[in-house]
């Protein structure tokens, strides 16, 4: 089987986040068949911000359920949004 790539937005509870430790709490939930290739934090409104993750992962999960699942257990995390997904 392939890997596909998604985009998923996740927005912080708090405006003063520290997203690289975020970005460690959501890459530790992830299994060893998952890798967060890249990241860009964005702003979203009134300073808050959010991180937009391109995430590669088994073909055989389809859609981004099991992502947002998985990144849904972190603590201090306010929303979850798969944008897109595609095979890589």
């Amino acid at each position: 089987m392939g890997e596909f790539i998604a985009l998923i937005d996740i927005i912080p509870e708090d405006t003063n986040t520290n997203f690289d430790e975020l970005l460690g709490k959501l890459g530790s939930v992830l299994p060893e068949t998952c890798t967060i290739e890249r990241h860009d934090i964005m702003p979203v409104a009134f300073g808050l911000k959010k991180a937009r993750l391109r995430v590669r992962y088994p073909e055989e999960w389809g859609g981004t359920d099991k992502l947002e699942e998985l990144f849904a257990q972190v603590e201090g995390v306010q929303g979850i949004e798969g944008i897109a997904f595609s095979k890589a």
